[in-house]
């Protein structure tokens, strides 16, 4: 009968143990597997750290090489303009081809006025309604109205229409080039200083002296007579 009351005891001890045992691994395998989803949530977050930091270090790496290629570029660019021959400091700004747009300038030489008007377009020069070529005889004439354009090399950029009168040729074509040299530093001011050192903005102030009474000329005196 003892053995049987301890039997019934003992059975009844794991009946209660048995729950008791499956609660606990239970909870270990929860405990289980909460560790595993953390340790992998670590691992992903340190994987996106790593790509993240492996693609600031690429765009790192892409800035600093094109700041270098940048930086090379200059520098042969800064190498090259030195080496390069010296030009002229002024500026060559594009000839827009308007006819609306035209550039006056009024010039004197003498008893002549000339009326100047530069409007972009091939290169004619027109006196009088006339070509400049029929109109002066002499090429010297001719070259000492396009002085100014030849200097600047606009000769071809601009067609030049002039209206001028009084004196003679040489007055006239001294009238044109002050005219022709005056539009062009309306049309650009950079043009300025090359025009005026070569002496093309001077208005030249020599004129014919008047006559005075008793005289033949302006100095011209009568031949002197002793009786």
């Amino acid at each position: 009968m003892a053995d049987l009351e301890k039997d019934v005891v003992t059975a009844e001890v794991e009946a209660e143990a048995k729950p008791k045992r499956a609660t606990k691994k239970a909870a270990a395998e929860k405990a289980e597997g909460a560790e595993k989803e953390a340790k992998a949530t670590k691992t992903k977050a340190t994987k996106t750290t790593k790509a993240e930091k492996a693609d600031t270090t690429e765009k790192a790496v892409k800035t600093t090489k094109a700041k270098t290629t940048t930086k090379k570029a200059t520098a042969e660019k800064a190498e090259k303009a030195e080496k390069a021959p010296a030009k002229k400091t002024t500026k060559k700004t594009a000839v827009a081809k308007d006819k609306t747009i035209q550039y006056l300038g009024t010039g004197r030489r003498k008893k002549s006025i000339a009326r100047v008007r530069l409007i972009p377009g091939e290169g004619k020069f027109v006196v009088n309604k006339r070509k400049i070529e029929e109109y002066f005889p002499l090429a010297t004439l001719i070259q000492v109205s396009k002085q100014p354009l030849t200097l600047v090399d606009l000769e071809k950029k601009f067609d030049v229409y002039v209206n001028v009168s009084g004196g003679g040729l040489t007055g006239q074509a001294g009238a044109i080039r002050l005219g022709v040299a005056r539009a062009i530093v309306k049309f650009d001011e950079n043009y300025k200083a090359e025009i005026k050192k070569a002496g093309f903005l001077t208005r030249d102030a020599r004129a014919k002296e008047r006559k005075k009474y008793g005289l033949h000329k302006a100095r011209k005196a009568p031949q002197f007579s002793k009786r």
